[in-house]
């Protein structure tokens, strides 16, 4: 799994991370305006910062004058993706897809984007729908194979397993540290049987 996709899972274990990065979503902020918005104490934002910031989930974007000290740093949200994770009895995949900010041209009034947004929610909850579909039926395909499987060793059976989870034999090979023609091998027998 890339670090990118490591880093966005840390900081959305912690509740008060998840609250900063919806917050800095929406507008760009400092660690007392997010403390008072989020109602935790300014020690805890400020050591949440760091670790957004560590992370490359969030950067400064300045800074603004303050009447109490020294000026205020303002952060701002970026890195932004899309998180898939299945998670069912026979598999687990986990996929981040970088969101493209193209050159979208969209306008209209108000009443026009609401309904457009309106539109695209529901064609984004229809793809869930069928991905929901299509990874029910990959998960009873894969527990059919691990099923099959179950007569073959515990190495072997990690090879198949991997193989299954990638379906890419050198992937196999290299998370394993053995040869690609061992894991090969493995596979063309399993796929004989």
């Amino acid at each position: 799994m890339d670090e990118d996709l490591w880093s966005i899972l840390i900081a959305l274990e912690n509740n008060t991370r998840r609250e900063m990065l919806k917050t800095l979503a929406n507008y760009n902020s400092y660690g007392l305006e997010l403390s008072r918005m989020i109602g935790v104490s300014q020690q805890a934002i400020n050591k949440q910062l760091e670790i957004l910031e560590k992370l490359g989930l969030i950067c400064t974007d300045g800074s603004i004058p303050s009447t109490m000290g020294p000026p205020r740093k303002v952060y701002r949200s970026m890195g932004f993706s899309t998180i898939i994770i299945d998670y069912s009895k026979n598999f687990m995949k986990i996929k981040k897809m970088d969101i493209d900010y193209g050159d979208e041209n969209i306008e209209g009034n108000n009443s026009d984007l609401v309904n457009k947004l309106n539109n695209l929610n529901g064609e984004i909850d229809k793809i869930d729908r069928e991905r929901n579909l299509l990874s029910s039926k990959k998960d009873a395909i894969i527990g059919m194979l691990k099923e099959r499987a179950s007569g073959f060793d515990n190495f072997y059976r990690k090879v198949i397993y991997g193989y299954l989870e990638t379906m890419d034999i050198s992937i196999v090979a290299h998370n394993m540290g053995i040869p690609e023609e061992l894991v090969k091998g493995i596979v063309d027998k399993f796929l004989q049987g």
